[in-house]
């Protein structure tokens, strides 16, 4: 087995995969990307970071996006941002090891370094309790709040890579966080870096 140097995390909305992802990073004493994806993405392409999070949302309909953008179409705009992020992500790699949480970044590389591809996912009750704890999302709301945030990361994944982002075919190894638990998907990562260096 080839040394791991990235761990690529996809994650169902409210599956607690941001969270896995930092603490990975911890234990391994390594930095993790997250929204600061987007904040790198807005400055090279000089649009602000709210407006790539809008372009990364409307992936399947980019011209229905809300964007004021000059002489360009979204869609452009849109092939832009993935660009961006994309070239972000090999440069970052590049430096060291790291955690990358979500933006295709398994996919992304695959042929670049040897990448551990993770999928989080958790049962409706656990979700809808972190929707409501951690977002403050009302009751009423969550269960379409989940069901829209899955649709727009599925929709990301799906057409930028062409393979099934619920698919356990794509990753090397999918995690339940309601049975394993937060620590135990740390855990079980971290054992899985650890002996890919051996």
């Amino acid at each position: 087995m080839a040394k791991i140097n990235v761990v690529a995390i996809e994650r169902q909305y409210c599956s607690g995969g941001s969270e896995i992802g930092r603490r990975v990073a911890e234990m391994l004493g390594i930095p993790c990307y997250d929204h600061e994806l987007v904040d790198m993405a807005a400055e090279r392409i000089g649009m602000s970071p709210e407006d790539v999070a809008a372009m990364e949302e409307s992936v399947v309909n980019p011209i229905k996006s809300t964007l004021m953008l000059r002489r360009e179409s979204s869609l452009d705009a849109y092939e832009k941002v993935f660009a961006a992020e994309t070239k972000i992500i090999t440069e970052i790699v590049r430096k060291g090891p790291c955690v990358i949480v979500g933006r295709c970044a398994g996919y992304i590389l695959k042929s670049f370094t040897p990448t551990l591809k993770v999928y989080i996912y958790a049962d409706h009750e656990s979700r809808a309790a972190r929707a409501a704890d951690e977002h403050g999302i009302p009751y009423k709301e969550i269960d379409s709040r989940l069901k829209r945030y899955d649709k727009k990361r599925g929709d990301f994944f799906n057409v930028n890579t062409r393979q099934n982002w619920s698919s356990m075919l794509t990753y090397d190894v999918c995690l339940n966080s309601t049975s394993l638990g937060i620590e135990g998907c740390v855990r079980t990562i971290c054992d899985m870096v650890k002996a890919s260096e051996t």
